[in-house]
């Protein structure tokens, strides 16, 4: 793995600093699941870097409900996730943002919005990736909930709760998390919205439920 982020880094150095490229984004992504061991995921990444996932067009574009709490949060990124804010402002006008409840009454309509920026609905085409952007306003309780693909996050900025089964941690910037498949998450943040980025692996096709509503299928796509 050290050898695999001295690749890494001398990447980086050879892209031109004033130009976006989603290949220098991912980098940057990589450098901070550093300590992630999963190879899958990595191969994946490394995938990317070797060839460049294609743009996606046309692709509508919108805004999220939480436009504001987004705005303020990329500009209040903190010095451990910093070196992706450029790549964050970029593509936060890029994608279509989702504002969900996912249909389950007593989670709080609109209460977060997520935009796809790599995957079939993405800016950026992937067949065996999902990776976006998510805010989630301050206040929040977004219940226990699961689903068939292996998800990871990566928090840019903010604070909130964050339990996986029966454990629960602190989320700020840098953290990350990884939700295996079936595993029951929650996020409940603090009195200020949270930023991050998520990661679908495996069945990105899959089933989403919230626990105790097993039964009903909340997936968006």
């Amino acid at each position: 793995m050290y050898h695999s982020f001295i690749f890494l880094r001398k990447f980086m150095m050879n892209l031109r600093a004033d130009d976006f490229s989603i290949q220098a984004f991912v980098a940057q992504i990589l450098l901070h699941l550093e300590k992630v061991d999963h190879p899958d995921l990595h191969k994946i990444f490394h995938g990317m870097l070797e060839k460049s996932p294609p743009l996606n067009h046309p692709l509508e574009t919108k805004p999220p409900f939480f436009q504001q709490e987004l705005e303020d949060s990329i500009q209040g990124i903190p010095a451990q996730t910093v070196s992706l804010k450029p790549g964050v402002e970029y593509l936060a006008n890029r994608v279509y943002w989702n504002d969900a409840s996912r249909g389950v009454p007593e989670f709080t309509v609109r209460g977060y919005s997520f935009g796809e920026i790599i995957g079939k609905f993405g800016a950026y085409l992937h067949d065996s990736m999902r990776l976006g952007l998510y805010v989630q306003a301050p206040s929040v309780d977004y219940p226990a909930h699961a689903h068939d693909a292996e998800e990871f996050y990566l928090i840019l900025n903010g604070h909130a709760e964050w339990q996986i089964d029966d454990e629960s941690h602190h989320a700020e910037a840098g953290s990350v998390f990884h939700h295996p498949p079936t595993a029951g998450h929650r996020m409940i943040t603090s009195d200020q919205p949270l930023l991050a980025l998520w990661m679908w692996t495996g069945a990105i096709e899959g089933r989403y439920w919230f626990v105790g509503h097993e039964e009903i299928d909340c997936q968006l796509k």
